[in-house]
């Protein structure tokens, strides 16, 4: 059960839900906020306003009558300064809601208060001597609300007009309650729906990877469904179908690799059981039994040669042979190369001719030891497949591009196009090729171009139907 749980916490799907989930709310945070402010300095704003338009108002009304106020005389009409400013200003008081609070001073005198400031016996004060201000105060006996307040100082007047942000408050509280109230909701419907999304989403994952799981060795044609679809999962069913085929296309030829190289095993192996067998069934001559041996090494340096190319191509597939380039003179290299097939070509009757470069001075940048392999598998290749007229002709110098190239050329068998890229493959051979007195196995081209490639070279063949094949190499 815990287990069962911990795998669903480590899951992308709870992932992705709690991530959906926490962007989702956090957005909703960020937009409550900003609603909030926004409202907030709105209404505020707007207060302001109206303040700013009161003291206004009461200023106009009182400014443009020509009265002393400061040394009010009492009439019939007006008994104090009071009564005269209510009079004055009575458009501008009357239209405010009792709880406004406004007061006119005239000279440092104050001529006129609302009844809400007589009653508590309070004087509104500012000390600012801009012209017009706003400012905030708290005074519990007026309002158990922060009060806003107005001030303008003009002409020996300083009106204030107040108001307490009582509606503010209501209003601010009341989208705070809305919030509160539907923030869950929210929050509940975004991780419902996070939920949905994430296992909808990642059903198709699903279904890829139990399709994946039946697939072994066995059932390497069997593809993944879903690569009609132009999206991620689409083009992940491709990548993984694609993967396979290269998976089945190493197992073949893994497997067709298996049987060539036991085949090329069995048969010097199998000669030289029923070699060693004649031997102790018959009675021989020295001269016979001298025979087998030679028979017999010569299959065990066959064996060896196999096993050794095998080897050298297995380093090559597990990038474990390290070239050491040195600068070298290609003449220099190449009669030497040709030197070290002396043997061969003695006991063959071939003559290797060699055209000299254009400039014996050409050095080229190789590791010595592995092109001298090169050079002798294709040297031995020429002359094991020659034709009756006895002459392999070597040729370098410099293509048209700078680069460096050497040929290999004899007068053979004629190798179709369609095999020039099959006989670099291991153990390919032509099939007029199979005959065991030419000792092939298969692995030299294999083996030359693993070489020429670790160099950063490639090689070509070109081959006539009059019996001139030609193989290039160039660096």
């Amino acid at each position: 059960m815990f287990r069962r749980i911990k795998l669903f916490i480590k899951s992308t799907r709870f992932k992705s839900t709690i991530w959906y989930s926490a962007i989702f709310l956090g957005l909703e945070i960020v937009l409550g906020l900003t609603i909030y402010f926004y409202l907030r300095n709105s209404l505020y704003n707007q207060l302001d306003v109206s303040l700013t338009k009161q003291c206004t108002l009461i200023y106009h009304f009182v400014s443009e009558k020509n009265v002393e106020l400061y040394d009010f005389i009492p009439d019939s009409i007006y008994s104090s300064p009071d009564e005269l400013v209510y009079d004055l200003a009575f458009e501008a008081i009357a239209l405010n809601p009792n709880n406004t609070f406004i007061q006119v001073k005239y000279k440092d005198k104050i001529i006129f208060q609302t009844e809400n400031l007589l009653e508590f016996n309070k004087i509104l004060t500012d000390s600012s001597s801009s012209e017009h201000s706003i400012k905030t105060f708290n005074d519990i006996k007026l309002s158990p609300h922060t009060i806003r307040a107005s001030v303008l100082n003009k002409n020996n007047y300083q009106i204030i007009t107040a108001f307490p942000v009582v509606l503010i408050s209501n209003a601010l509280d009341s989208l705070t309650d809305l919030f509160i109230t539907i923030a869950p909701i929210f929050l509940v419907i975004s991780i419902v729906g996070g939920a949905t999304i994430s296992f909808k989403s990642l059903s198709r994952i699903d279904s890829i990877i139990n399709r994946t799981k039946y697939i072994t060795t066995q059932n390497l044609n069997d593809k993944i469904a879903g690569e009609e679809f132009d999206d991620e999962y689409g083009r992940l069913a491709k990548t993984m179908n694609e993967m396979i085929t290269r998976i089945k296309k190493s197992i073949d030829y893994m497997n067709q690799f298996s049987v060539s190289a036991a085949h090329e095993l069995k048969t010097p192996l199998t000669i030289l059981r029923g070699e060693i067998e004649l031997a102790q069934r018959s009675k021989l001559t020295p001269e016979d039994y001298k025979e087998i041996l030679q028979s017999n090494l010569d299959e065990t340096l066959r064996l060896i040669n196999i096993v050794d190319k095998l080897f050298f191509i297995s380093k090559t597939d597990h990038a474990l042979i390290r070239i050491t380039k040195e600068k070298t003179n290609l003449n220099s290299f190449i009669i030497n190369a040709i030197a070290s097939t002396s043997k061969l070509t003695e006991e063959k009757n071939i003559d290797v001719k060699y055209d000299i470069a254009e400039s014996s001075h050409t050095e080229i940048d190789i590791d010595v030891a592995l092109m001298n392999q090169v050079m002798y598998n294709l040297i031995e290749n020429a002359i094991k497949f020659s034709n009756g007229n006895g002459e392999v002709i070597i040729r370098s110098g410099k293509t048209k591009l700078n680069k460096i190239f050497i040929s290999v050329s004899n007068y053979g068998e004629y190798i179709p196009p369609e095999y020039y890229s099959k006989i670099f493959e291991r153990f390919f051979r032509l099939e007029s090729s199979h005959n065991r007195k030419t000792g092939g196995t298969g692995l030299g081209l294999s083996v030359v171009k693993s070489i020429v490639e670790m160099h950063g070279g490639e090689i070509e063949v070109e081959s006539s139907p009059n019996g001139l094949t030609a193989f290039t190499i160039i660096l």
